[in-house]
């Protein structure tokens, strides 16, 4: 499991949250590469099970993923678990 620091966008770009902590688990094998992980984020952060965002790692590379679980991780964080919908990609400038 690798652990980044991302920004997290809605599908259009807009930012929603930045420098934020995840920890993605990627599985290659037959078919397209698949991924999902956790991000660790503030509890007024809106991130809605079942809504569609974009991951922005910090090495350029985007991947859009879907909100699968919130979780109070206690204090002001939340554990969201994520579920990716594309294979992570370089970010088109």
């Amino acid at each position: 499991m690798a652990f980044y620091r991302c920004t997290i966008c809605l599908e259009d770009g807009t930012d929603i949250a930045a420098d934020v902590m995840v920890s993605i688990e990627e599985t290659i094998g037959a078919g397209a590469p698949r991924w999902h992980g956790t991000i660790t984020i503030k509890h007024m952060t809106k991130l809605d099970a079942g809504q569609k965002y974009r991951i922005v790692l910090p090495d350029g590379r985007v991947g859009d993923f879907v909100v699968r679980r919130n979780t109070y991780a206690g204090g002001e964080d939340r554990a969201v678990a994520i579920n990716g919908l594309s294979p992570f990609v370089p970010m088109e400038r």
